[in-house]
């Protein structure tokens, strides 16, 4: 038998589960339609915001802590 990939076994948790105090800012890894970004909350336009561009992300589906090596 294989081993099975799950969310929580990569580290990624559906946003619904999201703790309050990460949105504050800083960067997190987040999913977004197909592809994983990174990415902040943006508490003035309450939503995900690229901290690049400033441009939202509409479809956030899962997030993880970035991680120090």
């Amino acid at each position: 038998m294989g081993n099975v990939v799950t969310e929580s076994s990569t580290g990624w948790r559906h946003i619904s589960e999201l703790p309050t105090d990460r949105k504050d800012g800083r960067r997190m890894l987040l999913w977004d339609e197909d592809l994983p970004v990174i990415g902040r909350w943006d508490s003035e336009r309450d939503g995900w915001e690229d901290p690049e561009s400033m441009s939202m992300y509409e479809d956030i589906a899962l997030w993880a802590d970035i991680l120090a090596p």
